[in-house]
Formats: structure tokens, C-alpha cells, sequence
């Protein structure tokens, strides 16, 4: 069969949040365009599948903060409306075998000087974070020093004293980056909390990165976003190369072919990576790609008839450190016509449960639920799971990470256009870094560089 071709001013590769982003601003100005997305759906990290029910289980991508501007701005422009994540109940923290319960906007009953220590940890990597710029992490002035080092090297006896307050803060650096944080930068870490205003943001529900959600479902919004380009969107249509000349690019996968004047590229790193270009991409640009991995992550998403928890004077949310699945969180629909429990497990523990049966990971599930929640939780209506390192066109959540070196070597070179290439994706956000937010921030910068024409095309092919 031969191939279909297409011709349009504008190429993007991936219909994620950064790509569906860009294409729609694009689209708006009045340029033609076309997205290639490889999945057989668009949202990319976002996806939301819907209970026998009908009511909505995100299984990527869930929340967002009060402060997520764009990703706001978006959701309000395509007609979609958010709700308040539930904190009526207290929240659980177990520790040592023993289950503490708390309202969750006041400060948990635990060992005060492990609390005083990791809070003490806690405003340091803050302090750390705020002489980060936010787009330019490489040029702190400590950069070297803290790129040379790993965060798990950092959390030392000297810089977190007590025993548990290191296990909470390694527990919490770990959720974010979802491996093991003897891979991670330490001038990572501080960029990311920059990126998101404090480290206590990424923390907490309330006015924090968990304290809104989406009607609907989290991918609502792409859907939304794609309805509107139309036949601009082709799904099943990975991306196997680029290639320029002196006034065009060409782009193509098995079975079809797309001429444009630009592409942006909008997939995560390993992905992007992975595509043939013709000239190669300059060294530096290819080494980055090639060394920023993502994390592993499973969520497995528990629904009952009724959010039964809270009946127990319980909000759903509940941390332990020492189990394989360490948080919950209740993303029950906003009327609660249905229960809906959702529960994370990551870096090495998830890589420990991904060699599970799916059965086995549900039982240690419900054991984890019951333990936490009481008996009510032992008999959901269904049961739904999602390993997002195991995704062919994901490899890994939620966001790639840097490892030592990486951004004080490579990381000028995240948003750089190369020739007519540009870049999105969230892993190119500076605030919101991580976030479906950034993907929306990084969409928007993308088609601005378009726009403009933001150009390196002789530079690319004078060195081929």
C-alpha cells in the first residue's frame, strides 16, 4: 500500500498535552497543521477509562494546582470545569507498625523530633531551590557542585538527622521521580522544586499539586483539544524519521509521510530519542536525549459503589513508607456516585510488583486497604491497573529525570531548536516542570517559536 502523504506548514509528533497544546494555538493562528500520534488515542500520560458504571478512573496524569495557570486557562477555553480533591476526613500515616490518624490540614501526631527534622530538610531544599532559575537550572551557581552530586547522597545523617525523618523525605523524593534517587541530580531535585513553588506543594491536597481534579477525567481536556482539530489529528501513526532540506522536513512512519515547513516534537525523551534524523541531530542534543530515562510507576485504581471511607470519618488520603503501594488518594467523581480509590507505587518498589502476577499485585492491594481503611475496602466492584514503564509509547512516569551531570552538560540544549525541530513536552517545562501543566506551557512556548520563526536550519545543515 502506498503511502498517504500530507502536506501542512506544521508537524507535530505526539498528540499529548504539549503536542494537542501547540497544534491548537497553531491552528488558531491560522497555520495548517497535522498531529501524528503513534497510541490509538490521544492524552498521552493522561488517560482516563471509565468504570462499568460509567464514572471516570484516571489512570495517568489526575490532578492539578490552584496555581497551574495555563493548564486552567485551557481547561476553561474547551468548556471543562474542575472540582476540589476530598479533605473532609482525616488523613493516615502509618510508620513502625503503627497508624496515625490526622486532619489533614493540621501537622501529624508523630515523633516531634523527626517531624522538627524532616521540616528543618524540607525548608533547606527549598532555600536550595529558590536560587535555581527556573529555566535555566545550569547556570545556579552552585550548579557543578550540586549536579555532581546524587539525591540520594544527599540525604545524610548531617542533612536530615533522624532515621525517620530520611525515610519520609526519601519516600517523598521517590514518589516524585519514581526511581531509585542514587540516579537522580541533585540539581534536579532543586529544579523541580522550583518549578513547583516549594517542596510542601507537591505534598500536599490542599492548595497543593493534588488539590484539584478534572470533570469528567484528566483526559477530558485532550479530547476536547483533538475534537476541535479534527482530521488534523492521525492516531496509529508513530514517527520513524525526520528529515530536512534546505526549505521543508519531511516526516514519516509506516504509511504515511507528512511534508511541512516545522515539526515540533512533543514526546517524552526516551521516545524522541528513538527517531531517525537526516542530518543526525547535533552531539550534544542526541546525548540528552539518550540520558534522560523516566521512572517506574504503577497505579492501581480500586472502585467501590459508595466512598466508604469517609462514612469512617476518613478523607482517603493515607501514607506508608513501609508498604509496596506507600500513598492513596481518593479520586472519587465529584457527586461521589461511586468510590474510587486510587493507590501509587514507585521506583523500586514498583519494579518490585510489575514482577507480580496482576493478581497477585491486587491482593497486595486489598491487604494494604483493609489494613489502612478497615473491611468495608476488601471487596471492590472492580479493580484497574496501569505500569506505565510497560507502555511501548510511554517508557515510564511520570516524567524523565537527569541524571548526575546530565543538566550541567546537556540541558541548554531541552528546548533548543535544531534546524526546523522544535521540542515539547513537560520534561521542557521550567515551572510546572512534571506537570500536565508544563506539557500545556510547553506546547504554548513551542508554537510561539513557530510563530516567530525561530530558526537554526543553516546552522543543522552547514555541519551535515
Amino acid at each position: 500500500m502506498a503511502d498517504r502523504r500530507i502536506d501542512a506548514e506544521v508537524c507535530v509528533v505526539g498528540a499529548g498535552y504539549a503536542g494537542l497544546t501547540a497544534a491548537r494555538r497553531l491552528a488558531q493562528a491560522g497555520t495548517s497543521v497535522v498531529v501524528l500520534e503513534a497510541r490509538d488515542r490521544v492524552g498521552g500520560r493522561v488517560w482516563t477509562r471509565r468504570s462499568q458504571s460509567g464514572a471516570p478512573l484516571d489512570m495517568g496524569g489526575t490532578f492539578l494546582s490552584p496555581h497551574q495557570e495555563r493548564i486552567h486557562a485551557l481547561a476553561a477555553e474547551v468548556g471543562i470545569g474542575v472540582y476540589r480533591t476530598n479533605i473532609v476526613g482525616q488523613t493516615i500515616l502509618a510508620s513502625g507498625g503503627r497508624s496515625h490518624r490526622y486532619d489533614s490540614t493540621k501537622t501529624p501526631r508523630i515523633n516531634p523530633i523527626a517531624l522538627a527534622s524532616f521540616g528543618q530538610a524540607a525548608a533547606r531544599l527549598d532555600a536550595m531551590a529558590k536560587k535555581v532559575p527556573v529555566d535555566a537550572p545550569w547556570d545556579a551557581a552552585k550548579a557543578a557542585t550540586w549536579d555532581a552530586r546524587t539525591a540520594a547522597g544527599w540525604l545524610t545523617r548531617r542533612n536530615v538527622p533522624t532515621r525517620t525523618a530520611r525515610d519520609l523525605m526519601e519516600a517523598t523524593l521517590r514518589a516524585l521521580f519514581a526511581c531509585d534517587l542514587s540516579e537522580v541530580s541533585f540539581l534536579d531535585v532543586l529544579h523541580l522544586i522550583r518549578s513547583g513553588g516549594g517542596l510542601t506543594n507537591f505534598m500536599q491536597i490542599e492548595n497543593g499539586y493534588q488539590h484539584f481534579q478534572i470533570q469528567g477525567g484528566a483526559q477530558g481536556i485532550a479530547l476536547r483539544v483533538a475534537e476541535e482539530l479534527g482530521d488534523s489529528v492521525v492516531l496509529d501513526a508513530p514517527v520513524h524519521s525526520i528529515t530536512h532540506t534546505n526549505d521543508a522536513v519531511e516526516v514519516r512512519g509506516p504509511g504515511i509521510s507528512v511534508t511541512a515547513r516545522r515539526v515540533i516534537v512533543a514526546t517524552p525523551p526516551a521516545l524522541a530519542g528513538r527517531i531517525h534524523h537526516d542530518p543526525p541531530l547535533p552531539a550534544d542534543k542526541a546525548l540528552l536525549l539518550h540520558q534522560l530515562p523516566a521512572g517506574t510507576e504503577i497505579k492501581l485504581v480500586d472502585v467501590y459503589d459508595e466512598p466508604h471511607w469517609r462514612e469512617d470519618g476518613l478523607c482517603g488520603a493515607s501514607v506508608a513508607i513501609e508498604d509496596a503501594f506507600e500513598v492513596t488518594l481518593d479520586t472519587s467523581p465529584e457527586d461521589a456516585s461511586t468510590g474510587v480509590i486510587a493507590l501509587y507505587s514507585a521506583g523500586r518498589k514498583a519494579q518490585a510488583l510489575a514482577r507480580l502476577s496482576a493478581t497477585d499485585r491486587e491482593q497486595v492491594a486489598l491487604g494494604i486497604l483493609t489494613k489502612r481503611f478497615g473491611p468495608k475496602l476488601a471487596k471492590p466492584v472492580e479493580m484497574l491497573q496501569q505500569n506505565w514503564a510497560e507502555q511501548e509509547w510511554t517508557r515510564g512516569c511520570s516524567m524523565a529525570h537527569f541524571g548526575p551531570g546530565v543538566l550541567t552538560s546537556y540541558g541548554h540544549e531541552i528546548r533548543k531548536p535544531v534546524g526546523r525541530i522544535h521540542w515539547a513536552g513537560t520534561e521542557t517545562a521550567g515551572t510546572s516542570h512534571g506537570a500536565i501543566d508544563g506539557a500545556v506551557r510547553s506546547g504554548e512556548r513551542a508554537a510561539s517559536e513557530v510563530l516567530i520563526g525561530v530558526d537554526a536550519t543553516a546552522d543543522l545543515l552547514a555541519t551535515a
